[in-house]
């Protein structure tokens, strides 16, 4: 080993296989930096082929995933122009690129500026196109110019910001702007007022040089591009509160605001570059001249500080020159600033709409698309081989880098684990410069090997702990970063432990080919959950432990004290979880330890919340466990009788949370039920059960049996409501046959299984008997609304209790209680007036789902003055009320429309018959001077125009249905109000015989014989035997009929 090699020492070093400053050479903040080589650039480029496209107009595409490769194919698919064309250079062409900071853009804007330009001499790039790159790093003005026009030659006078005297540039600004301050917009007073010195925050002088001054301070500082504004909107807020005209700058705040930035923005470039607008279009000229095609990539568009508005304005104008523009940002800087940038509230829709492409770097947690865990290898191989390759220090043996994946000090495994638990301070942030920055080179730069180095990482969550804790403290750690799944247990490769110096376990382990094989942990890993530094303690030899036996017997003395009081269990707590706990930490291991005491002891147990939040997810796992249907169904959202009290689920803790329902699911105490309740704790605690570790059989069989318990006892619970003769499911069928018995009509005879799936719809095409016949404020009425306002519950609970799944019926479930009560109906309606809810707990809802449940099962008072009539007792209350039903008290108008029927119809009746007594009775009414009804005339218009809607027939049997009503039972009694609507609805004879009917009255109401209106009458006529003929000839009409 060469002397260039850093041996480890007994204090945990690792051999370093490369020199510092290539580290820090290579692994920057930055893709573009002045020390890296195009070459060193190509070295440590990895392609980048998965960029969101919302739009990528030259290749067709839209909604899609691009690669860099057809982002570069379609910024150089323009048309160049220039003196030796006869094509007309395309205008401008826009390339949007959005992500978030370190996902790629400047690597993606730094290898499309190579790719144009080329890498060197042998590598010329793209005939025609120059590469205009304006990096993040490249903030100065001079900079900025110099990029532009370096192709060009030209030498623009150019002053920055970072060189003014802020006091001296603000007071400049404020007197131009009192000078050309627009009067459509403030008054001279306005003005005045605007521009005057104050000396404070609200003075524009203040406010100028402070940001003038801050924007100076962040490029020095250069931890991140800042973004230039002489104005903000929070200052503005500030300033326009103290103006005596702050209502108006209130009201137009959006206007007036810009106005006043815009200004100020458009004085200081002015005098810093001149007229930048001016200056693109300038140099877009001389390109042409060229016939060349400038390709202006603006990595980060805050790089151009106070000219960025000229910018934008100018590019978006798209015949205003003729550049292709690749212009980035990071997403959470467009969110709150593009509408501004472009003094437009629509700012970034019409920037979208503008462009040529529209790409997105990373999603919406953070991550970036294409840094997956291949691709998180090879971005960490490609910057460990240029470092390792332009390093002094000995390359590590190869057997070495061979057993660590060609990635010395890391392997594979180590790197996908480290870019999954990448924590960008509390975000879920993922991208290539984190891993580079906060994993790779913090590794590197450190003495410590890896998986000791990763300790003190606070960008990186550590990994959980798979094998057993009676393993030393290295081996968990080892095995941790570098271990994969081997034979059951955890592998770790033999030479990774000889590479860092370790001796590998001798026990409990198995070698298997090149791997020491761990054993997974049997123990529950609360403790390193809780506390993921745990590892960072000091791992004892036995020879500590026979130094220590004094400690432990003074630990075991304050242990029988904790016992004694509360006091001292309170502070051996604090010593125990030590300093390094956070608060959070150190409430989380008490609820384990209080755990552990009410599991073993049945002690009390104050944080009993955290195991019943596990228990809960336990059971919904697998159940709806509140929900009571058809138990062998897997259809979701169908109806159902909901426990809805107290809990989301009423699980209770035996000896604190003691029963606080009728019924509920309850967790006892005791040692036997501490393997089961521990994953329900976990998950309590961290909101998941642990994939690998929990016994998801144990738990499944648990919540299988308590759910179905549960379910028992609601069922028992509700049919105590009802009477012996009837269960839930033969309830419901009476009350959907109920439902549709009133709507359609339906006799007990239809009680089929497609007449329990039928919608309930009141509508018909004849006039509803119930809601025409019936007092709507009688008895029946009310309990028929009763319970149609809850037929959408019923119609669900018939579904929820009889399906299986959508559309396929339980026919065995159905069968038995459609069979039982059809066999012996009226005996069943009879029951269902025994339905007494009132006792039924307020917590029976139905619904298709437990929060939606709203229709009480049971009734219940409310208040003293209101009470909530449930869904069974609206069911006992309909059947006892069509039980009350008669044909004399609510059929009288049956009785009254058969009247005329029973008096003039025969069976033997024709239509012709019936339409020639109309003709004679018609001229006898004309004769005798009876008026004419139109009821008359439409009869004998039926008779004869339209003969076939008089059905004697069929009228025959709808008379002697009617005429033969007496005992009907209620249901039988409501289908015959159907049956005789339809039939008034469907049979023309009900109008000819009542028509018939009121004629002839008429014509015998006629007064003849004596009195002076008969003498009136006779005396107008003719003749007197006219009059006598035809009163004769009514009578011997009667008589035939």
């Amino acid at each position: 080993m060469s002397q260039n090699v850093q041996k480890p020492s007994t204090g945990g070093e690792m051999p370093h296989h490369w020199d510092d400053d290539e580290v820090d050479h290579f692994i920057t903040s930055e893709a573009h930096t002045a020390k890296k080589t195009p070459e060193q650039f190509r070295e440590t480029h990895v392609d980048i082929d998965r960029i969101y496209a919302d739009t990528l107009t030259p290749l067709g595409i839209s909604g899609d995933f691009v690669t860099q490769e057809d982002v570069l194919n379609s910024i150089t698919a323009s048309t160049v122009g220039g003196p030796d064309s006869d094509d007309d250079p395309d205008p401008n062409r826009i390339f949007i690129v959005r992500g978030e900071p370190g996902s790629g853009k400047s690597q993606l804007c730094e290898w499309t500026k190579y790719q144009i330009n080329g890498y060197g001499e042998d590598d010329e790039g793209i005939e025609d196109y120059v590469a205009l790159h304006v990096s993040r790093s490249q903030t100065r003005m001079d900079q900025i110019i110099d990029v532009l026009t370096d192709p060009l030659e030209v030498d623009p006078d150019v002053q920055n910001i970072d060189d003014l005297d802020p006091d001296d540039a603000a007071s400049a600004i404020v007197e131009y702007m009192r000078g050309i301050w627009s009067t459509d917009h403030f008054t001279d007073q306005e003005v005045r007022e605007l521009t005057e010195k104050r000396g404070d925050k609200s003075d524009l002088r203040s406010i100028f040089a402070k940001n003038i001054q801050e924007y100076q301070e962040a490029l020095e500082s250069r931890d991140e591009n800042p973004d230039f504004n002489l104005l903000t909107r929070s200052d503005f807020r500030d300033f326009r509160l103290q103006m005596s005209f702050s209502g108006k700058l209130t009201e137009n705040k959006d206007l007036l605001y810009s106005v006043l930035k815009n200004e100020a923005h458009e004085y200081l470039s002015r005098n810093l570059v001149g007229d930048f607008k001016e200056q693109l279009q300038e140099y877009s000229e001389l390109y042409q001249e060229k016939g060349i095609r400038p390709v202006l990539i603006c990595e980060d568009l805050t790089t151009f500080s106070v000219l960025k508005e000229q910018l934008l304005d100018h590019i978006f104008e798209l015949s205003s020159s003729h550049y292709d523009i690749v212009l980035g940002w990071t997403i959470g800087w467009e969110q709150d600033n593009i509408d501004d940038a472009m003094t437009r509230s629509d700012a970034a829709t019409y920037m979208k709409g503008r462009s040529e492409g529209y790409l997105t770097m990373t999603d919406e947690n953070g991550e970036a698309y294409f840094l997956d865990d291949d691709a998180s290898v090879e971005l960490t191989r490609s910057y460990l081989n240029a470092i390792k390759r332009h390093s002094s220090a000995d390359a590590a043996p190869g057997n070495v880098e061979d057993v660590f994946d060609g990635l010395y000090p890391f392997n594979e495994r180590f790197v996908h684990v480290a870019y999954r638990q990448l924590n960008d301070e509390g975000s879920n942030r993922k991208t290539p410069r984190l891993l580079l920055l906060r994993v790779v080179k913090h590794c590197l730069k450190s003495t410590l090997p890896p998986y000791e180095a990763m300790k003190s990482n606070s960008f990186v969550d550590r990994p959980m702990l798979d094998i057993d804790s009676e393993y030393q403290q290295v081996h968990q750690d080892i095995s941790r970063w570098y271990g994969v799944s081997k034979k059951g247990g955890v592998g770790v490769q033999k030479d990774i432990f000889e590479a860092f110096d370790v001796s590998p376990p001798s026990e409990n382990v198995e070698e298997s080919g090149d791997y020491i094989i761990f054993e997974k942990g049997q123990w529950s890993g609360l403790e390193k959950k809780i506390n993921p530094d745990l590892d960072e303690r000091e791992v004892k030899s036995d020879d500590d432990t026979e130094d220590s036996g004094e400690e432990d017997s003074d630990e075991a003395q304050e242990g029988d004290e904790r016992e004694e009081s509360k006091e001292s269990d309170e502070t051996e707590e604090e010593q125990d979880s030590g300093p390094e706990l956070t608060e959070e930490q150190r409430e989380k291991r008490r609820k384990v330890q209080e755990f552990q005491d009410w599991v073993t002891n049945g002690e009390e147990y104050p944080s009993s919340d955290t195991l019943h939040d596990g228990a809960v997810e336990t059971l919904e796992r697998w159940h709806e466990p509140t929900r009571l249907g058809n138990p062998n169904a897997s259809t979701r959202y169908t109806g159902g009788i909901y426990y809805t009290s107290g809990d989301e689920i009423p699980v209770s803790i035996q000896g604190d949370q003691q029963r606080q329902a009728n019924i509920d699911i309850e967790l006892e105490w005791g040692p036997e039920h501490a393997d089961l309740y521990t994953p329900m704790l976990e998950y309590g605690l961290f909101g998941t059960f642990e994939p690998t570790d929990t016994n998801f059989d144990q738990l499944r069989a648990w919540a299988d049996t308590n759910v179905a318990q549960f379910k028992r006892e609601m069922r028992e619970e509700i049919e105590d409501a009802l009477p012996p003769e009837l269960d839930i499911e033969k309830t419901l069928v009476l009350a959907q046959f109920f439902l549709i018995n009133a709507a359609d009509g339906v006799e007990e005879d239809d009680l089929s299984t497609e007449l329990l799936f039928r919608e309930y719809n009141a509508n018909c095409d004849y006039e509803n008997p119930i809601g025409e016949h019936f007092d709507k404020n009688s008895a029946f009425v009310q309990a028929f609304n009763g319970l149609a306002t809850k037929s959408s519950d019923v119609s669900d609970l018939v579904e929820g209790f009889f399906l299986l799944k959508e559309k396929v019926v339980d026919y065995n479930r159905l069968s038995e209680a459609r069979r039982e009560v059809a066999s012996n109906f009226e005996d069943y309606v009879d029951a269902a007036m025994m339905i007494d809810g009132a006792e039924l707990p307020a917590a029976y809802k139905v619904g298709t789902t437990r929060r939606q449940a709203g229709t009480s099962l049971g009734t219940y008072k409310k208040s003293d003055d209101e009470k909530i009539t449930g869904l069974l007792d609206r069911i006992s209350n309909y059947a006892a009320e069509i039980q009350r039903l008669t044909a004399e008290e609510d059929a009288s108008h049956i009785q009254e429309a058969l009247g005329p029927v029973e008096t003039w119809y025969d069976s033997s009746h024709t239509v012709n018959e019936l339409a020639g007594w109309f003709e004679t009775l018609h001229k006898c009414a004309g004769a005798m001077d009876v008026p004419i009804k139109s009821s008359y005339e439409d009869a004998y218009e039926t008779l004869t125009e339209s003969p076939e809607k008089v059905k004697l027939t069929a009228f025959q049997e709808d008379v002697e249905r009617f005429q033969n009503m007496d005992g009907a039972d209620g249901v039988t009694f409501i289908a015959r109000l159907h049956d005789f609507a339809r039939s008034q609805y469907e049979q023309a004879a009900w109008e000819i015989y009542e028509a018939l009917d009121s004629l002839i009255n008429d014509l015998q109401d006629q007064e003849h014989s004596t009195g002076v209106d008969l003498e009136h009458r006779v005396k107008q006529l003719s003749e007197f035997t006219e009059y006598e003929q035809k009163r004769q000839e009514v009578t011997d009409i009667t008589e035939d009929l």
